[in-house]
């Protein structure tokens, strides 16, 4: 049909004007708005030092919320600690998802969910207890094969208990016990469709003080068991996630992060899915404040993956390293990244987002033997509070595609945000956001497109 030869063609230009006439369908009434919010995607901030980071997320505290019921917080501040600082949160998420993937298949769905979080205050400063119930129901949807992510397969929608833990805490040391969320490279919450990933297993974290010579030492250990993927509704183990079906192998992680300046952050991270495979990850940070207006930021890491042991899902072994320099002037921030990754496999991200600077809506341009370039612009002005977006572009060849097969192809994708958050007063916590993007792969039947529009709203209750 004319549409189909419409949204087909290899013109850079063209793809661009396609994306905005996607993005403005995205805006009809029929688009009904929907949620999203996940590792290294979050809306734009007004510089560089809002840029996100697989290292400044891992070691992010909890946010504090006023209560939506004050009346009823101020009654429970007769009880003990444990009962008084008691919080209960709502996060209602509405996704409403049209997309086409490369071989021409067609899917939407429009779903409505989110997550219910119970977290207790401190019992004699060493004790909480919490829970998440996460949702996902669907409202419209026409995707035998689950193709959005919003839901199970079959079109299901689902309801588990996600998180039930026990949070210990000693001097500068907090234990997490049973099942919870992490925001690791690699081993993270991905929360970009309805529900976010969550673990089960044991992880403690503290902060080193007093080492000579460093500003501040972070440091994250554990063992995890099962993880349940963030469209499912029960835990499976982390080598059957990987692949290994009917096996039953756990993960050893260790991590540390240090800052020999304030603004200089170093870290590495190792996770060790026994008789499976292991992933190294080393990252380095720094900011460079120039004046009030303007600071520059750059950035570097390297992954290196390997199979271990038995070697349950083959023997392999890769790597992959990328940089980004971005700089930011009165609201504006612009990047700049690069990749290459090893020519014998593509990165694997079983447990959570590719921790890379170039990972858009559609793909990581991580493949075997990829080279990607990506850049960006975001804009968050403040003399319009809550509004802000960013556009990124990026390129990558040479890789060996594994859905169209075609060695050495080229990839290129366009994306465009635009969001709306309400910051302060009765409405803090509403988040409406809308995203297009085009992904043009080489040997591929036609061009991906995907539109996204999402709503975001958090409620605290208690």
């Amino acid at each position: 049909s004319w549409a189909t030869r419409w949204l087909v063609g290899p013109s850079s230009f063209a793809l661009a004007a396609r994306l905005l006439i996607l993005l403005a369908i995205a805006f009809l009434p029929q688009s009904l708005p929907a949620a999203e919010s996940s590792f290294e995607d979050r809306p734009a901030g007004q510089s560089v030092e809002d840029l996100d980071s697989p290292l400044t997320r891992a070691i992010e505290e909890r946010e504090k919320l006023q209560t939506l019921f004050p009346w009823l917080k101020r009654r429970m501040q007769l009880f003990p600690n444990f009962i008084a600082n008691t919080e209960l949160r709502l996060n209602f998420r509405s996704f409403y998802f049209p997309l086409r993937e490369q071989d021409g298949e067609t899917a939407y769905a429009w779903t409505a969910g989110g997550k219910l979080a119970f977290r207790t205050g401190w019992w004699r400063e060493r004790l909480q207890v919490g829970a998440g119930l996460y949702t996902s129901a669907p409202l419209v949807a026409d995707d035998p094969l689950a193709l959005t992510g919003l839901l199970r397969e079959q079109e299901r929608g689902f309801a588990v208990l996600g998180e039930g833990y026990l949070l210990l805490r000693w001097r500068d040391v907090e234990a997490t016990l049973f099942r919870h969320e992490l925001d690791l490279p690699y081993v993270n919450r991905n929360d970009s469709r309805m529900a976010p990933n969550s673990f089960q297993g044991v992880t403690a974290k503290g902060i080193a003080r007093g080492v000579p010579w460093l500003h501040r030492v972070d440091w994250v250990a554990g063992y995890l068991t099962d993880m349940r993927p963030r469209n499912e509704n029960e835990f499976i183990t982390l080598s059957e996630r990987a692949g290994a079906v009917g096996t039953n192998e756990g993960m050893f992680l260790a991590g540390v992060q240090f800052r020999p300046l304030p603004d200089l952050s170093l870290g590495g991270y190792n996770y060790l899915v026994t008789n499976t495979f292991n992933t190294a990850y080393l990252a380095g940070d720094y900011l460079w404040k120039l004046n009030a207006d303007w600071a520059m930021r750059f950035q570097g890491q390297f992954t290196h993956q390997a199979s271990v042991g038995d070697e349950l899902i083959g023997s392999f072994r890769t790597w992959v390293t990328s940089g980004r320099v971005a700089t930011s002037f009165r609201g504006f921030t612009g990047w700049l990244a690069l990749s290459k990754t090893d020519d014998e496999e593509q990165i694997r991200n079983p447990y959570g987002s590719y921790a890379g600077y170039i990972s858009l809506m559609q793909s990581n341009f991580n493949r075997a033997g990829e080279r990607a370039a990506s850049v960006g612009l975001s804009w968050a002005p403040k003399a319009i509070p809550g509004w802000s977006g960013f556009f990124q572009y990026a390129h990558g060849d040479g890789g060996f595609d594994p859905v169209t097969f075609v060695e050495g192809s080229s990839e290129q994708e366009f994306d465009l945000t635009v969001d709306y958050e309400i910051k302060g007063g009765r409405w803090r916590g509403f988040w409406l956001r809308l995203r297009g993007s085009l992904l043009d792969t080489e040997g591929a039947e036609t061009t991906a497109w995907q539109v996204r529009a999402i709503l975001n709203y958090t409620i605290p209750i208690l």
